[in-house]
């Protein structure tokens, strides 16, 4: 039988799966991904699209190509049953670079992605070929796909299923879905040419029938309805009967319907998400209600937080031990995210007029104090994304505030161009020193930048003009926006892993302790005694790990005097001359 060999195999090309190989082949991964259904999605499923996936879409080239197909920015008004609005949620301010919610449609953004993964080596899309089972041993996983060809096997070093909320390989790992599944239903209603031209959200919260309208682009708009336990499912999803509701909303009762389906929401999160060689990422690791717009967007954050890792093992950089952290660190904010789709769908969907009516009062009375009313408009109550545990560290009040968050996007300048900070740091791990002097901050991070493959990147504060010494690359923090995530600390190197979380600050009295404690953390990695007891033997070899201790480098070391520093210059080399030049054409 043919055998393909891959790095990954990614089992569904929804938006994890495509995201995911996206990441991986950036990265430098062999990729295949197989889907069961002959082309991506046809029909309109997830409506939108936030600022942390969209900064996603920015490290992979496709921020710009995914926003010309989407309502950029919009915001939500609540209503209560006497149709005055209580709550008004306009976000204007783009903490990681990008609009905080963006309506779209996924057959658009997912064909998106199929385009530019069809122009880049390294990656193999196979539509119309489904995945009949694995088998797993020491050092690889070897999965049997089926398509109208036949039957082939692809050998892969890790497999990752982002095969929906039914996935096969959930069940083949023997993991389970845990949580609640809704008893309400939801009609979902989607139109084309809305005479609705209102471009935000209204959301209705009556008992008798909560209901939202959300535009999207090119004159689309999706209905959502929820329904009585009494109404029928086959009697809701006809035409006329969706056309009624429609008639009580807003004037498209009579525009073009794409689609009408009821819908059983879920709450509900894996056991667990690996076994062995084998992980799950987006609705086969979670499922979360509609109401918060977080359920593909949580898939992309999987993605995010998988792919470097997947890569950094794999390359041999970072041990097997660094994949333990995959779960770790997603799982709380899955839930974080249900927790908070399940509170809105409450504000929605009151369970009796006194309830409604009373958080209708708590809103009213909020919006008149200045600090709860910008708490509510900016949507900071979307929880942050944070890790309570996982790949960072922490030891002084200034690391415990920031190390394990994702850190700001600023908008910085590079000579005389200003950019987004991340279009200067590139896919990797970055060391981003803040100070009037980056280069001696530079010099004290020892081996840390070449054992990470760190970007060398320094920071000038807004009011110095040059640095001290010079310096490869240097940035100025135009708008003051590092400054502000640093509560005021005049020099801090910032180590920012390949999704943009901080594994760690640098400065002050602890840099020594945190310098340690990064590179035990690096080291750990390699541990056995301290990998997930279900993580594979790390393999031996050139550019693979072993376990005497430390990482075996993939690259060689610094030349004489020319220290940690130099060596990791010279390896971001190559990003930061693309960055430049996108920078040059940009201003040309």
């Amino acid at each position: 039988m043919r055998r393909d060999r891959f790095d990954v195999c990614v089992v569904g090309a929804g938006p994890a799966g495509l995201t995911l190989a996206h990441l991986l082949v950036l990265h430098g991964v062999s990729v295949v991904v197989a889907e069961q259904n002959a082309t991506t999605v046809q029909e309109p499923r997830a409506v939108s699209i936030d600022d942390e996936s969209l900064r996603t879409m920015q490290t992979v080239g496709l921020a710009e190509a995914v926003l010309k197909d989407c309502a950029s920015g919009y915001g939500s008004f609540y209503y209560g049953p006497d149709g005055r609005c209580f709550l008004q949620v306009s976000p204007s301010r783009s903490e990681y670079g990008w609009p905080k919610r963006s309506a779209f449609r996924q057959p658009m953004f997912e064909a998106t992605l199929v385009s530019a993964l069809r122009g880049r080596t390294n990656v193999s899309l196979r539509f119309g070929t489904r995945c009949t089972g694995f088998e797993e041993t020491a050092s690889n996983v070897v999965v049997t796909l089926e398509d109208a060809g036949g039957v082939r096997q692809v050998e892969c070093s890790y497999l990752v299923g982002c095969d929906g909320a039914r996935s096969e390989i959930r069940k083949a790992i023997g993991a389970e879905l845990k949580g609640s599944s809704f008893e309400e239903r939801w009609l979902i209603v989607d139109l084309l040419d809305t005479r609705d031209n209102f471009r935000e959200t209204r959301v209705f919260c009556d008992p008798a029938r909560a209901a939202i309208s959300l535009p999207g682009p090119e004159r689309r708009r999706r209905f959502e309805f929820k329904l009585h336990a009494r109404e029928k499912t086959e009697e809701m999803e006809r035409e006329m009967r969706a056309r009624s509701l429609l008639a009580q909303f807003g004037p498209d009762r009579d525009a073009v319907l794409e689609r009408i389906k009821v819908y059983t929401f879920h709450a509900r999160v894996a056991d667990r998400w690996r076994k062995s060689r084998v992980f799950l990422a987006g609705d086969a690791a979670h499922l979360t209600p509609p109401f918060a717009g977080q359920g593909m967007n949580a898939g992309l954050r999987d993605s995010a937080n998988l792919a470097w890792k997947l890569a950094a093992v794999l390359s041999g950089y970072l041990g097997p031990g660094l994949l333990a952290t995959y779960e770790s660190e997603r799982r709380d904010h899955a839930w974080a995210m249900i927790k908070l789709a399940m509170a809105m769908g409450f504000v929605m969907g009151p369970p009796s007029r006194l309830a409604g009516a009373l958080t209708r009062l708590a809103f009213r009375a909020a919006s008149v104090v200045p600090a709860a009313r910008d708490w509510l408009a900016q949507m900071r109550f979307k929880p942050k994304p944070r890790f309570t545990e996982g790949f960072f560290v922490a030891h002084d009040e200034m690391s415990r505030r920031l190390a394990g968050t994702m850190f700001p996007q600023a908008r910085v300048e590079l000579g005389r161009i200003e950019t987004r900070l991340d279009d200067i740091l590139g896919p990797g791990f970055a060391c981003l020193c803040y100070g009037e002097n980056p280069s001696a901050l530079a010099a004290s991070l020892d081996a840390i930048p070449s054992w990470l493959r760190a970007t060398l990147v320094g920071c000038l504060p807004r009011t110095v003009a040059f640095p001290v010494q010079p310096f490869d690359t240097v940035v100025r923090d135009s708008h003051g926006e590092i400054a502000r995530a640093l509560g005021g600390l005049a020099e801090a190197v910032i180590v920012l892993r390949p999704d943009r979380y901080v594994a760690a600050v640098i400065a002050g009295e602890s840099a020594a302790k945190t310098i340690a404690s990064l590179k035990q953390m690096i080291t750990g990695t390699f541990d056995t005694a301290a990998m997930h007891s279900e993580a594979p033997a790390a393999e031996t070899g050139e550019g693979r790990p072993s376990h005497d201790g430390g990482p075996v480098l993939p690259f060689a070391a610094p030349a004489a005097g020319e220290g940690a520093a130099g060596s990791a210059r010279t390896l971001a080399g190559t990003w930061v001359a693309r960055g430049r030049a996108m920078l040059v054409r940009r201003a040309g």
